[in-house]
């Protein structure tokens, strides 16, 4: 395995100073932190990328580094894509955005759309949190309940509501009258779901399930939690709303198609804008007529940018990029990662989660990963050339092939048995 190591440092922003230590007039640093998200933190101060191409990024440390953090999965053509690039910059150079219908957003409708049959109409957000608070309310406003049922571990954005599965640490600041109108699942446990529901269906507007979850290790929801909370649905006149921001890689259809289930609701985002801000809500014609403005007491829906040409032009470009072929490579050459990586890490006691082009390092059997062995694998994984999220989670893209992908399974086996030969028993 070779590591580029450290050159120079690159000026960034016209200073050589660490960017973390810049501060404003009254002393505290410009950004909380020293930084400009919360889900950027690795425990110390962190390399800034400089510029990045195909399944490459260099930073200010002078490493060249493999990204499979893909802006936490939204970049599945990788860097700088030319054809994405060239349909972001063509539409900018005509206006950024309006405050008028655009054309763009009809093509990546029915780009978006053509991939989830049982679903008619969608409205674009600028984000998956945007997209799910969405999808709540029509929920909330079709159904006239206010209930929610989550899975624990789910990760469904920032929004209040999302937020309670997340535990003590995530409902900070959240009103207790949220916390309230939201039942928490214990992942894959069936008999609690039933229970939960029939307990008092006619209170609860949504059930809304994240498929593969990250914040749950990766761990998978079965086929028969899913069934099971298609049929409560679909009983006691339940909307299911599945949380596709991240799995609509996994399949054309995305993960739920892959189950055969047709939710009521289904939310997207990252790769269906080609690396620029978006969300999406789809869903059945009678559901998405409560924000049909034409409609007399229809919902309200805005947001300055949602459905903005160069997003809605990026986007089209990276799923007709993204096809049923590609998809499919890319969810064998996860697979045979996974499985290379397992070979070497299960006699130490960590194990690599996942499905398909995404993967997760994590200590066997675990459902919650402490944040300082999270921190220590990142910086292992970094110091071999390896860009995860700071959670661990590996995504592909489709500039890698075989020879990339092996590569990746060899520096991220490294990483793996650095920690554990450090920590036993993480």
């Amino acid at each position: 395995m070779t590591t580029t190591h450290h050159a120079g440092r690159v000026n960034v922003g016209g200073s050589d100073s660490d960017p973390h230590l810049r501060r404003g007039p009254r002393g505290y640093p410009l950004l909380p932190g020293g930084y400009g998200r919360s889900t950027y933190y690795t425990g110390a101060p962190s390399p800034y990328a400089i510029r990045g191409e195909g399944y490459r990024v260099w930073d200010d440390r002078g490493r060249e580094l493999i990204d499979v953090n893909n802006n936490f999965t939204s970049l599945i053509h990788g860097n700088a894509h030319p054809e994405i690039t060239e349909a972001a910059i063509k539409a900018l150079s005509s206006g950024a955005s309006w405050g008028i219908p655009n054309r763009y957003e009809w093509a990546a409708a029915e780009l978006f759309l053509l991939r989830l049959p049982g679903l008619d109409q969608v409205r674009f957000t600028n984000s998956g949190t945007e997209a799910v608070m969405s999808a709540i309310r029509i929920a909330r406003a079709s159904t006239g309940r206010d209930r929610v049922l989550v899975t624990k571990g789910g990760y469904h954005g920032t929004s209040e509501v999302a937020l309670v599965p997340g535990g003590p640490s995530y409902t900070r600041g959240v009103p207790q009258g949220v916390i309230d109108d939201v039942t928490a699942v214990p992942l894959n446990d069936v008999e609690f779901l039933v229970q939960a529901v029939e307990a008092a269906p006619e209170t609860y507007a949504a059930i809304i399930l994240d498929l593969l979850p990250n914040r749950a290790g990766l761990l998978h929801i079965t086929e028969e939690f899913v069934r099971t909370a298609r049929d409560l649905a679909t009983r006691y006149g339940i909307v299911l709303i599945i949380d596709e921001v991240i799995s609509l890689r996994l399949g054309f259809r995305g993960l739920s198609g892959e189950y055969g289930i047709v939710p009521d609701l289904l939310t997207a985002g990252k790769l269906i804008g080609g690396g620029l801000p978006v969300g999406a809500v789809a869903g059945k014609g009678e559901l998405m007529a409560e924000v049909d403005p034409t409609r007399p007491g229809s919902l309200p829906h805005g947001g300055t940018f949602s459905g903005n040409p160069v997003s809605m032009a990026a986007g089209a470009v990276a799923m007709r990029l993204l096809t049923e072929q590609e998809i499919q490579r890319l969810n064998r050459l996860g697979d045979a990662a996974r499985e290379t990586v397992n070979a070497r890490v299960q006699g130490v006691g960590w194990e690599i989660r996942g499905r398909g082009s995404l993967l997760r390092a994590v200590p066997a059997g675990a459902q919650k990963v402490e944040e300082r062995i999270q921190h220590r694998l990142w910086w292992a994984s970094y110091e071999r050339g390896l860009l995860p999220s700071p959670a661990n989670l590996l995504s592909l893209s489709t500039p890698m092939d075989d020879k990339v992908v092996a590569e990746i399974a060899d520096r991220l086996g490294d990483a793996v048995l650095a920690v554990a030969e450090s920590s036993p028993q993480p």
